[in-house]
């Protein structure tokens, strides 16, 4: 199971996507993927907001494979 977490976790710090654009109901990164909101957002969020979010919610998924993996 080490392994294949290293391996997510290796994908999860390779990842850098850019928000483009946030509406109400969707993001759009820089390589033109679209996706729909899981939770209701602020419809003033800016893109920066939500880039930060985003950067927040990657960091906390690597931390917390860290901790599964007894590094954290």
């Amino acid at each position: 199971m080490e392994r294949k977490i290293n391996r997510i976790k290796k994908s999860l710090q390779e990842m850098k996507p850019k928000v483009i654009e946030v509406t109400k109901t969707n993001y759009t990164l820089d390589n033109g993927d679209v996706y729909e909101h899981t939770f209701d957002i602020d419809e003033d969020i800016t893109v920066e907001e939500f880039q930060a979010l985003l950067d927040n919610a990657r960091e906390t998924i690597i931390g917390a494979l860290d901790r599964i993996n007894g590094k954290g």
